[in-house]
C-alpha cells in the first residue's frame, strides 16, 4: 500500500488529524513533511508552515517555493492553553472562509513553547476544541534539542505519529478528558501565609467587589488587571451560589508576582475537565458555562479541585 493510501485508510472518517513528528535534524524535518505537504497541494488544500524562519525556508524550498504555501512566524504556546488553541481555531476558520477544503499545518514546537505540562494541556485541548474543523496538523519535535518533558507530552497527546512518511496510530495516546483530570505539576502551592482577604459565606457580590478592589489597591495591583480578576470572581462566585451549595468562601493572596484567589462552595463541583474551553453554541450561551469560559480567557491560569471542604476554583493572575 502506498504512503498516500495508508494516510487515507488511517484518517478516512476524521476531520481533524493530529500527528507528532520526532526528528533530529533539519533534513529529517524536510523529508518527513514534504510528501505530506505535496499531497495536500495536489489535492487543493491550503498549506501553512509555522516553524522557525530557517526551517520554514528549507521546507518551502523543497516544495519549489509554491506561492500557495503560507509562511507564518512560529506561534508560541504560552501558559494559557486556551489562547494557543484559539490561534489554530481562528487560523483554520479564516482559511475555510476563504475557500479552503482543508488546511494542512506543520508547526514546530520550541523550547519556549512552555513546560511539558503546559504543552500537554494545549495539545490535549486542541484535540477536543479543533475536532470539528478540517485541519490536519503535524507537530514537529526536535528530540535532540527539546527537554524530555516536552517530548513525553507529545507522546501522550497525539493520536498519530508520522513515521516513514505516513501516519501510524499512537498506542501511548491519552484521551483529553482523562489526561486533563491528572494532577498538574505546574500549579504552585498556595502561599504559606494567611490570606490578605478572607470572606466567608459570600452572598453580597457588591460587597465582594468592594473588598477585593480595596485589597488589590492596597497591594498596588494594576487596576485593569484588577478589573479582569473582579469580573472573573463575580462569574465564579455566581456559579457557586447558583449551581453549587452555599456557603461560598473567597480567599485572596496578593503576592509580589501574582494574585492567588480561591472560591470554594460545598457542592460536588464540575466533573467535566473540558468545560469552559468553548462558549456555548448558538446565539444564547447556556447558563453556568459562560463564567468558566470567561475566566479561562482572562486569568493566567485556572484549576479546579475537590476536597473535604467542597469544590474549589483557583484563579491565578500575574502582575
Amino acid at each position: 500500500m502506498s504512503s498516500a493510501s495508508t494516510q487515507t485508510a488511517v484518517i478516512e472518517d476524521e476531520r481533524h488529524v493530529h500527528e507528532a513528528l520526532f526528528y533530529e535534524s533539519a533534513g529529517d524535518l524536510v523529508s518527513g513533511v514534504v510528501p505530506f505537504l505535496t499531497e495536500g497541494l495536489a489535492a487543493g488544500d491550503d498549506v501553512v508552515l509555522a516553524c522557525t524562519e530557517e526551517n520554514n525556508r528549507a521546507v518551502a524550498e523543497a516544495l519549489g517555493r509554491d506561492r500557495r504555501v503560507v509562511l507564518l512566524p512560529r506561534p508560541e504556546v504560552y501558559g494559557k492553553a486556551v489562547t494557543a488553541v484559539e490561534y489554530f481555531r481562528e487560523l483554520t476558520q479564516s482559511r475555510v472562509r476563504a475557500g479552503a477544503r482543508q488546511v494542512r499545518v506543520v508547526c514546530q514546537v520550541g523550547a519556549s513553547s512552555g513546560t511539558g505540562s503546559q504543552c500537554r494541556r494545549f495539545e490535549a485541548l486542541s484535540n477536543y476544541v479543533l475536532s470539528p474543523l478540517p485541519l490536519w496538523r503535524v507537530c514537529a519535535y526536535d528530540v535532540g534539542a527539546l527537554p524530555a518533558d516536552l517530548v513525553a507530552a507529545a507522546e501522550a497527546t497525539h493520536p498519530y505519529l508520522r513515521r516513514a512518511g505516513a501516519p501510524a496510530a499512537n498506542p501511548a495516546y491519552v484521551e483529553p478528558a482523562e489526561l486533563l483530570r491528572q494532577p498538574d505539576p505546574d500549579v504552585a502551592p498556595l502561599p504559606g501565609r494567611e490570606p490578605d482577604l478572607a470572606l466567608h459565606d459570600v452572598r453580597d457580590l457588591r460587597r465582594l467587589a468592594r473588598r477585593v478592589l480595596e485589597t488589590l489597591a492596597a497591594a498596588r495591583f494594576d487596576r485593569e488587571r484588577a478589573d479582569d480578576l473582579l469580573l472573573v470572581l463575580n462569574e465564579v462566585a455566581t456559579n457557586g451560589l447558583r449551581h453549587g451549595e452555599p456557603p461560598v468562601d473567597v480567599l485572596l493572596w496578593a503576592g509580589a508576582e501574582r494574585v492567588d484567589c480561591t472560591v470554594t462552595d460545598r457542592g460536588p463541583g464540575i466533573d467535566d475537565p473540558l468545560v469552559g474551553y468553548l462558549p456555548g453554541g448558538g446565539e444564547v450561551l447556556p447558563e453556568g458555562r459562560f463564567g468558566l469560559w470567561l475566566a479561562r480567557r482572562l486569568c493566567d491560569d485556572l484549576v479546579t479541585a475537590r476536597s473535604s471542604e467542597g469544590f474549589t476554583v483557583r484563579l491565578l493572575m500575574n502582575r
